[in-house]
């Protein structure tokens, strides 16, 4: 039994791997050149991989196998993964050509996209900046409504595309692409709505103490009455992260650095080799190229890269630091381990790091010893910082469950209207006012639901696990920056395992305990004492 599941996984391996690094090769180039041309070489780079693993006989074979059990717990997590791998593209030839057709057009749609302004091209990061930095209410109002404009262009395709991935589902006997993606994914989504209702609860009322504080900053701000306050007064696009609650600016201290020298700085800090994958990376802003940021392991044999769209500011050292957080984990991961495991154990693992290490750039050690802050000033910037990230996880939070219902919502009925309901669950989770007599597709804009479908909850499951590993790093190290045991300990207790485990036993090995919202939610009450 044994040698036979080595066999399928070896030939499945060897089949697959030149299509994955096909694939991710032409995604890297559509994302940092688009065009019609690689627009649709990534398209055809998709469908073969898709339809690689939609082939029914692969995927009763691999159901067979796994139903009739593995003695050996690193093949059975192999064939696990390769069974899951299967599931999830099992479609018919029709639909999966009209999925890779449509996603690629919207993908070059939100690529190629810059909002017009009076006759001006705006790119994300310009809009941004006028959301966090302008005082005047017409311009910050004209940026909003500007970002909001790919919206239109993207979702009558959306709404197709949630048709044709609801269509797959069913045939495989899901209630819809949702419950199917959660399934797949090794998520069980009664315990993700219940896990996400105790969330809610916890920050309910802490999170309704913040928005009248911001509100109260943000209508003095803009001298209006807090009445007159809407979602272009929030300083971004989505009311995703908290706008400054004081008047120290962490901006101010990068404007003269060198953000990939921080970067690299903070990484050999902690024994994590991080030059090779800078030097394969995409770091600035240009016509033409992704606006977003994302980490690309290209073939799970070392060629790892990241994007992004560098200015120097706090966001984007946070961004590069997230995003080689990424890197690490997938540059780590035992090599010795099957190809088809050679991946983190679930995004909800690989975004607990990233946003791990992101967070330094908030804390006081790495703004005075990697930043060079002078103590008291790092001090100073640090409690601000501090501040900011426990609002803006209070805010991410409220942010997640706009969209992980939205999102359930789609799928359940991806005909209603969704332009109302969009507006009802961000007042209702985010407590904003809709704008008056609006009624655009505004939950079009947002990336995520188009085209990384029923993901958007790994985040907030990511922070969670991160205040895991945190409080278990904190007792054992007593703190990360300049240490390089605690990049020892994540190398040897979290990535190199890779996939070889379920993520829930990952965290419990890991942490010594299973998920759970308590970490978190001390953290947010230790911050308001």
């Amino acid at each position: 039994m044994s040698r036979e599941v080595e066999a399928f996984i070896q030939e499945t391996t060897e089949q697959v791997r030149p299509l994955y690094v096909a694939y991710t090769r032409a995604m890297w180039e559509a994302a940092t050149h688009a065009s019609q041309e690689t627009q649709e070489r990534a398209r055809e780079a998709k469908a073969a991989l898709m339809r690689f693993w939609a082939d029914r006989e692969r995927f009763e074979r691999a159901r067979a196998l796994r139903q009739r059990g593995v003695e050996d717990p690193l093949l059975a997590r192999a064939l696990e993964a390769l069974y899951l791998a299967a599931a999830k593209a099992q479609q018919d030839e029709a639909t999966l050509e009209a999925v890779t057709r449509l996603e690629a057009e919207v993908q070059h749609i939100y690529t190629a996209f810059r909002a017009e302004v009076n006759g001006r091209r705006l790119s994300d990061n310009d809009l941004e900046e006028i959301l966090r930095q302008s005082t005047d209410d017409g311009e910050v109002r004209a940026a909003w409504e500007a970002s909001k404009q790919v919206g239109a262009q993207v979702a009558d395709k959306i709404r197709e595309l949630a048709r044709l991935r609801n269509a797959a589902a069913r045939a495989q006997g899901f209630r819809d692409h949702f419950q199917r993606m959660l399934t797949l994914d090794e998520i069980d989504e009664n315990e993700l709505f219940d896990l996400f209702d105790r969330l809610e609860r916890a920050t309910r009322e802490p999170f309704a103490r913040l928005k009248a504080r911001i509100d109260e900053l943000r209508a003095r701000r803009f001298g209006i009455e807090v009445a007159d306050l809407r979602p272009w007064h929030y300083g971004d696009r989505f009311f995703q992260t908290a706008p400054p609650l004081s008047e120290v600016d962490l901006d101010a201290l990068f404007a003269d650095k060198d953000l990939v020298a921080l970067a690299r700085a903070t990484y050999d800090g902690l024994g994590l080799e991080v030059e090779d994958i800078l030097a394969r990376s995409d770091l600035y802003e240009r016509e033409g190229k992704n606006q977003h940021a994302f980490c690309l392991d290209v073939d799970r044999e070392g060629d790892i890269r990241t994007l992004n769209n560098l200015r120097p500011d706090h966001r984007w050292m946070t961004t590069l630091l997230h995003e080689l957080g990424h890197a690490v984990y997938d540059k780590y991961i035992d090599p010795d381990l099957p190809w088809l495991l050679r991946t983190p154990a679930h995004t909800l693992s690989t975004e607990a790091i990233a946003i791990l290490m992101g967070d330094l750039a908030s804390e006081a050690d790495w703004l005075r010893q990697v930043a060079g802050a002078p103590a008291a000033e790092a001090d100073r910037l640090a409690r601000a910082a501090a501040e900011k990230a426990r609002a803006s996880r209070l805010v991410f939070t409220r942010w997640v469950l706009v969209m992980t219902h939205f999102e359930r919502a789609l799928y359940e009925d991806p005909e209603r209207d969704l332009n109302t309901l969009w507006w009802d669950l961000v007042e209702r989770y985010q407590r904003l006012r809709r704008p008056e007599g609006r009624d655009a597709p505004d939950w079009a804009a947002k990336y995520h639901v188009a085209l990384a479908p029923v993901y958007y909850h790994n985040y907030e499951l990511g922070h969670l696990v991160r205040a895991q590993l945190r409080r278990r790093l904190d007792g054992e190290a007593g703190g990360l920056v300049g240490r390089p045991e605690v990049g020892a300990w994540l190398v040897e207790r979290w990535f190199r395992h890779g996939k070889r485990y379920h993520w829930a036993d990952l965290v419990q090995r890991a942490t010594s305990e299973r998920l759970s919202p308590e970490a978190f939610v001390a953290e947010m009450s230790d911050s308001e004492t």
